[in-house]
């Protein structure tokens, strides 16, 4: 994922600084153009967001996942009756529900940030070093992200005394497993040489 356009002021410019959300624009970009729709791309987007507000809020003690306070946000899928539960125990715990629904992002605002901000076209092509650079953008992004979040985690638990620990380093690696032959490689490997499941 990458940085930004200069000069877009767009709501998912804000809103994705607000929410400390990194490296947006080049995993919508490359998502898209290799096929995934941009009603998708909105869906993950937005439980980013969501999942990014509730780690800033410090929400451990909230029984729900981001998929759940998604739907209880932004979609029809449960009842009001259950949209009303989570949104008041998203209250009790601090987090400004109206504002977070307010922040949520529509599909056509995805497509007009692609197309006007980005100048992203479904034609375009790149070569494969391009998408390999891609890749690893996308994922070591969320690879530091996974350590940052792991990291707060354990130490909320260990100053609340609910883990016995003392100072703490994560480290967060990433294997691809060939399930032709089994074989584990690490990801630069994996995305540059690919198994050679033939070789001894």
């Amino acid at each position: 994922m990458g940085s930004h356009e200069d000069g877009c002021g767009c709501k998912i410019a804000r809103v994705t600084g607000g929410y400390d959300l990194p490296d947006v624009d080049t995993w919508l970009v490359d998502e898209w153009q290799t096929g995934t729709s941009v009603r998708r791309l909105t869906e993950a987007l937005n439980k980013d967001i969501i999942e990014s507000a509730l780690i800033a809020a410090n929400v451990e003690q909230v029984d729900r996942n981001r998929d759940a306070v998604y739907e209880a946000l932004h979609t029809d899928e449960l009842s009001n009756t259950e949209t009303i539960e989570i949104q008041r125990e998203l209250e009790r715990a601090g987090v400004d529900v109206e504002q977070l629904s307010a922040d949520l992002v529509s599909h056509q605002t995805v497509y007009r940030h692609l197309t006007n901000c980005l100048d992203a076209s479904k034609d375009d092509e790149k070569t494969p070093e391009e998408r390999r650079k891609t890749a690893r953008d996308t994922v070591y992004a969320l690879q530091q992200r996974t350590e940052l979040v792991t990291e707060s985690t354990v130490e909320s638990l260990r100053s609340a005394d609910i883990t016995n620990l003392g100072d703490t380093e994560v480290l967060v690696d990433i294997q691809v497993v060939c399930s032709d032959c089994g074989r584990s490689l690490d990801f630069e490997t994996a995305i540059q040489e690919g198994c050679r499941c033939d070789s001894p």
